[in-house]
């Protein structure tokens, strides 16, 4: 044989050796041949019962291929096989071991808990306003928040809502750009985390007060020709605390307040205030809900 036949002929070795050391793709890890249950004591028909220490139990066990489990009492020093697991029970003493899952008991030490996958959520608001995102610009007229609640849950494309209670309107929201808080004012959103992540909690930096002024204290009138413009107007003015935007006029227009005194007053022509706040919201609840994908 040449020289050159020889490599091709080890080359060849090498590979099909390194293909038998790699496990197939997708071939799952396999599980421990005992399955550990500390503090448990074992039900079921007893097919031996031996004064060894619990190494020697286990290790006696796993060498008989008719032996369904184990368990050690460290009060007695005693050491019983099993021929059947039925069950089991809680018990301080006892150290067990099996080669199947106990039916309806907890999980065994020695496996790791599959993980956690990403679900839906719904989470409720109250007095909170999730301002953008409406599906329909102008809201649907609604007289329930339960109505409204129900409208987007039935939306899949609706992934939050606010009923606003001053003017009995439900937007339906397909997301949102801000948060603020406002009496009188219900809200929900879907998300999607792990169950043992499932937290929503909201950073409002603003106060909204509806048809409502904030008199006094003007810092000035600003160009702005839409709510959150005028919004803007104020985040860029460090001397701007809050602002009063006015819509029932031809022309709307849009008025900057400075200082902390700012105390809504009712007024019901047409007029809209916030204030700046930091303000941390909880959701009244949270559950998991079907899939919205």
């Amino acid at each position: 044989m040449s020289t050159k036949m020889r490599l091709v002929g080890l080359a060849v070795a090498a590979v099909w050796a390194a293909c038998a050391s790699v496990p197939a793709m997708g071939q799952s890890v396999q599980q421990p041949t005992i399955l550990e249950y500390p503090q448990t004591s074992l039900k079921g028909f007893v097919s031996a019962e031996i004064p060894k220490g619990q190494s020697d139990c286990r290790k006696i066990c796993e060498e008989r291929s008719g032996c369904a489990g184990f368990d050690f009492s460290s009060v007695r020093n005693m050491c019983r096989l099993y021929a059947a697991v039925q069950g089991a029970q809680s018990d301080p003493s006892f150290f067990s071991g099996t080669r199947n899952r106990i039916p309806n008991y907890s999980d065994p030490v020695n496996i790791a808990p599959p993980p956690e996958q990403e679900q839906w959520h719904y989470a409720r608001y109250s007095n909170v306003d999730l301002f953008g995102g409406d599906i329909v610009a102008k809201g649907i007229e609604m007289f329930d928040p339960s109505q409204c609640e129900a409208r987007c849950d039935q939306d899949r494309s609706c992934r939050a809502f606010t009923f606003n209670r001053e003017q009995n309107r439900c937007f339906l929201k397909s997301g949102y750009q801000f948060v603020q808080s406002a009496n009188g004012v219900l809200s929900g959103l879907y998300f999607r985390a792990k169950p043992s992540e499932a937290r929503m909690d909201l950073n409002a930096e603003w106060e909204l007060f509806l048809k409502s002024d904030l008199p006094g204290n003007d810092l000035g009138e600003s160009g702005a020709r839409t709510y959150p413009q005028c919004m803007q107007s104020c985040e860029a003015n460090r001397s701007c605390s809050g602002f009063t935007w006015v819509y029932f006029t031809r022309q709307d227009h849009c008025y900057l307040k400075m200082g902390q005194g700012l105390y809504p007053q009712r007024n019901d022509r047409g007029v809209v205030s916030a204030r700046k706040t930091t303000l941390s919201i909880t959701p009244d609840f949270i559950r998991p809900v079907t899939s919205r994908d």
